[in-house]
């Protein structure tokens, strides 16, 4: 490759990149714990606790008990008390010297260099329990963030990109060490990590751990095989298997470990396939990926191989032999490097000899120059939107996944959907005349939070547009469309500073009077809150009605019509999971007579509320059961059975419902698996699939 330019200067990396494009991210993921029982909650279902990977294996003491590792403290200095799973996630990516491990020039100076790195946690002077603990207390925000997501039927690596970069917490934490590196600092020499590198650490630290076995101290030994074992874990993350790290660094030059990081999370979201030293196949992910269903079986292979390595150390401390290197059984369930390193569907994008890959945005052509630089690369890398969440191997998602989406009617066959891109922004598609427009392809109306939800009115014709969503402060805003002034602006509800629960849903609707005017009426969740709020517009907003306590995160669907005088009903999830129903007539609010039933937890809602053209009124209620199929009942004086509308959705997928002509016309629109939203179709008789929203054709 050719040296960068002269800019590359701190500044000018400073100008591109934030300490979240230097920090690797923890590789030590919360698994399930085997070793607690499932459990029932308040979701009234059952699901594993999770915990770090050290935690979910079992450990046999030297009186021959076994125990869960996550109910055995081993005691270090200064009253610092740790699990094994504990050690094994602070290892490494928090604790360790200016001397990385694999860059000894024998056995016997690797292992002295993984004791020095092991006693800057185990004997860290004034520096503990405190700030161990204070970084176990950031770590653990994000498994319980997990637990409750997994609770809730939601998508890991959705919760995950959801939560914010804690980089610059975890470095103001160990930041003015004496003599060791802080967070940051680590990360920038974490070749130990990585592949060949991280076996060479590994074995340097179960060999270390042997010989305190063999020696008589299991405890001691168990405590430092925790802190080996963070390596034996980074080569179950396919960011960690092919990711040329030693060489992606340059001293003064951090764009090199910026390119790293960018390759360490391509591999990680996509994913490799692998075979270990028995034959075995699989696909592997890491990181942010490592919690989806797709990974499961790379899970509990690492679970496996850290606990052939815990029992290794209790053999060695019976026995008082120790077993070759090649003979450690935890590489035995391991991927192998060769196996990571050969052709397959993701081409890597630097190899060992330097090479960077032709065209960064074509991820299966295997095509590489030796003409490039590191800053350059990484600029292009950061700008290209290819490492926007989702990543994805082709090319750049026109819609994040699990996106909201929100609709208007505001004229026979005249649709406006809504939804959101990765960035953030807030696309419309609208259908008029036969024929789709708007979509990815057009600019954002405006930006939002990732992942916020949606509701949306229209009135006076459609004249009128509101729609609500969150912004990146959680407040509850409201965004405008008004013909006479031809363009979007935004609206007055922000100005009462609703800062909304971060898991909310938002419903709306508007009705109008003899008067001519518009009545709006807003809800959601608030901060702290599992309460519904009500809030109103009657010409400015005030704060509504207090409504029952839902499911924190529960859906939302709320509809108006006229029959009878103003009714309104509101549909909501349970904390017992089952959705429910709250109404309003001239008596007030008051609880509906029926209960749909339960459906998985956050499981999306979406209602229809109408008068039919012979004078009657009619109800219909939408959600996603736990098979995936969008379902619903109908009222039409009374509740009908609950039928099938579309099936096969992916797993997290929102959806909503729209009608026009009292009824004649049903539609849903949902996302689909090939980054679209489609269009489902009732005009009578039977659901049919429509058009792909967007789509001009």
């Amino acid at each position: 490759m050719s040296s960068d330019p002269s800019v590359t200067d701190a500044r000018t990396v400073a100008e591109n990149f934030h300490s979240k494009d230097l920090a690797f991210g923890r590789t030590v993921v919360p698994v399930a714990n085997r070793n607690k029982a499932p459990k029932k909650g308040k979701f009234n279902f059952e699901y594993a606790e999770h915990c770090f990977i050290g935690d979910a294996i079992t450990l046999t003491l030297a009186n021959g008990q076994k125990v869960a590792a996550s109910d055995h403290k081993f005691q270090l200095k200064d009253q610092l008390m740790l699990t094994y799973g504990q050690i094994n996630g602070l290892a490494g990516d928090f604790y360790g010297t200016h001397d990385p491990i694999s860059d000894g020039k024998d056995d016997l100076d690797r292992s002295a260099r993984f004791v020095r790195a092991y006693n800057t946690l185990a004997d860290g002077g004034s520096r503990q329990p405190k700030e161990a603990m204070d970084i176990l207390h950031v770590l653990q925000a994000e498994v319980n963030a997990v637990n409750t997501a997994l609770a809730t039927h939601q998508d890991p690596s959705v919760v995950y990109s959801k939560l914010p970069d804690m980089s610059l917490t975890l470095e103001g934490i160990t930041f003015g060490r004496r003599d060791i590196p802080g967070y940051l600092g680590l990360a920038q020499i974490n070749w130990d990590h990585f592949g060949l590198d991280a076996r060479i650490s590994y074995n340097a630290g179960h060999a270390t751990a042997i010989q305190m076995a063999i020696s008589g101290d299991l405890e001691g030994a168990y405590a430092m095989n925790a802190f080996a074992d963070h390596f034996l874990e980074d080569s179950f993350s396919a960011g960690h298997l092919r990711t040329p790290r030693r060489i992606l660094h340059r001293n003064k030059n951090v764009a090199a470990d910026v390119c790293a990081k960018y390759m360490h999370d391509e591999d990680n979201a996509i994913g490799i396939s692998v075979k270990n030293s028995r034959g075995e196949s699989w696909t592997l992910y890491g990181d942010k990926r490592a919690l989806d269903s797709v990974d499961e079986d790379n899970k509990k292979r690492c679970v496996h191989s850290v606990q052939a390595s815990a029992d290794e150390i209790y053999k060695a401390y019976q026995t008082k032999q120790a077993p070759s290197p090649v003979d450690y059984q935890a590489w035995a369930h391991a991927p192998t490097l060769e196996s990571a390193l050969a052709h397959q569907t993701l081409a890597t994008l630097f190899t060992f000899n330097v090479e960077r890959r032709n065209e960064i945005s074509k991820r299966q052509l295997w095509n590489f120059k030796k003409d490039w630089w590191f800053l350059t690369t990484a600029i292009e890398c950061k700008t290209s939107g290819l490492w926007n969440y989702p990543i994805i191997i082709h090319g750049v998602q026109n819609i994040v996944p699990w996106s909201s989406v929100t609709v208007t009617t505001p004229r026979l066959s005249h649709v406006r959907v809504y939804y959101q891109s990765p960035d953030g922004g807030i696309i419309e598609s609208e259908h008029m005349d036969g024929l789709w427009g708007g979509g990815p392809s057009k600019s954002a109306i405006f930006k939002a939070v990732l992942f916020t939800p949606l509701a949306a009115i229209n009135f006076n014709d459609g004249k009128e547009t509101r729609v609500y969503y969150l912004d990146e402060q959680y407040f509850l805003q409201e965004y405008c469309y008004s013909a006479d002034k031809g363009h979007w602006f935004l609206g007055e509800l922000g100005n009462m500073q609703i800062q909304a629960a971060t898991n909310t849903s938002i419903a709306a609707f508007q009705y109008g009077d003899d008067q001519g005017g518009v009545h709006i009426r807003v809800y959601c969740q608030e901060l702290a809150s599992n309460t519904i709020k009500e809030f109103c517009n009657d010409g400015y907003w005030f704060r509504g009605t207090i409504l029952p306590v839902a499911l924190s995160g529960s859906s939302l669907a709320a509809v108006t019509y006229w029959w009878n005088g103003l009714q309104m009903r509101l549909y909501y999830q349970d904390d017992d999971l089952s959705i429910k129903e709250h109404c309003l007539d001239e008596r007030g609010w008051f609880p509906g007579k029926l209960n749909f039933g339960k459906a998985p937890g956050c499981a999306p809602i979406s209602a229809l509320g109408y008068c039919t053209s012979d004078g009657g009124a009619k109800l219909h209620v939408y959600w996603r059961n736990l098979e995936n199929e969008i379902v619903g009942m109908e009222n039409a004086g009374s509740w009908g059975p609950v039928n099938k509308v579309v099936g096969g959705l992916k797993p997290g997928t929102n959806f909503v419902a729209a009608q026009w002509s009292n009824g004649e016309f049903l539609r849903l629109y949902h996302q689909t698996a090939d980054n679209s939203v489609l269009e489902i179709c009732n005009n009578g008789d039977s659901w049919f699939g429509g058009a792909i929203v967007g789509d001009p054709h």
